[in-house]
């Protein structure tokens, strides 16, 4: 584990010189299957993997959940040790925010990739995306990895990453790592920890009401009545819809018919007792 960027630093040196192929996996902590599938698939392709722990406080918003965010630093250790990563980069607030930055107005600088942030999950979280983006720069950065490796589970996340890297022509290729999900269906998250008992037991429905939209859509359903009924079902178990929506894949735009002309996938995001959950589902390919 180091926690400066100057024994980072050293780390590339020794990578580079040795002529290592370096992956970076990005994370939060409260490392679950989904993290460390991650790091599995760089260990696979990288001969140095870096992986970085860091509650970023650019990206919560004011009523949002930093101060609770789970920190599980030493289980986290464990688990990436027995996965071989190579590197933990596990640095003090001050080391990536001088004067303990905790806005982007207080860092000063920042990046944005308006038009992938303004739709599904940017429209009730403002600066969210802004603040994700910055740090995410920051830390590529400082870690100046080949391979970075993201999520689909955060698809839009994913989609600004790559969009970022290829826009300022960044010097790293962004590998996407499927989404993985818990036996009952339910894509794995860190915030799953806040679910209780019983809330618990409910969450996998929005997966299930994605697969049956899928299903409905590829039988020829109406795109609006699917999706009313989708939002409907969530609300009946008891789930506080903020969006159920179809999206294509590339500029994220929301789509009100179904064509084949490029990727579709369906974007939930739903609150269930105090916990928000978000997933999505490829429905359409390309045609050939």
């Amino acid at each position: 584990m180091i926690s400066t960027a100057p024994e980072l630093a050293a780390e590339w040196d020794a990578g580079r010189l040795s002529g290592s192929v370096i992956g970076y996996v990005p994370t939060m902590g409260a490392l679950h299957e989904g993290h460390l599938s991650l790091v599995d698939l760089a260990r696979e392709q990288c001969d140095l993997v870096i992986c970085s722990i860091f509650v970023n406080p650019l990206q919560f918003g004011p009523d949002e959940d930093f101060d609770s965010y789970p920190r599980t630093v030493e289980r986290d250790l464990k688990l990436l040790e027995a996965r071989g990563t190579t590197v933990v980069f596990l640095p003090d607030w001050d080391e990536i925010f001088p004067g303990r930055a905790r806005t982007l107005q207080d860092f000063g600088t920042h990046v944005s990739v308006p038009r992938l942030s303004h739709q599904l999950c940017g429209r009730t979280r403002p600066g969210h995306f802004d603040g994700m983006v910055t740090e995410s720069l920051l830390f590529l950065n400082l870690v100046r990895p080949d391979r970075t490796y993201w999520g689909e589970k955060d698809f839009q996340q994913l989609r600004i990453i790559e969009t970022l890297v290829q826009d300022l022509r960044l010097p790293v290729r962004v590998v996407r790592g499927v989404t993985r999900r818990e036996p009952d269906g339910l894509a794995m998250s860190s915030r799953n920890k806040g679910l209780l008992f019983d809330a618990r037991a409910v969450a996998p429905h929005i997966h299930r009401v994605l697969l049956q939209s899928r299903a409905r859509l590829l039988d020829g359903d109406p795109l609006p009545t699917v999706l009313a009924a989708a939002r409907d079902c969530l609300t009946e178990r008891g789930f506080e819809v903020e969006y159920l929506v179809a999206c294509e894949e590339e500029s994220l735009t929301e789509v009100r018919t179904l064509d084949f002309h490029a990727p579709i996938r369906l974007f939930a995001a739903a609150h269930l007792e105090g916990v928000r959950l978000i997933d999505n589902m490829r429905v359409t390919e390309v045609a050939p």
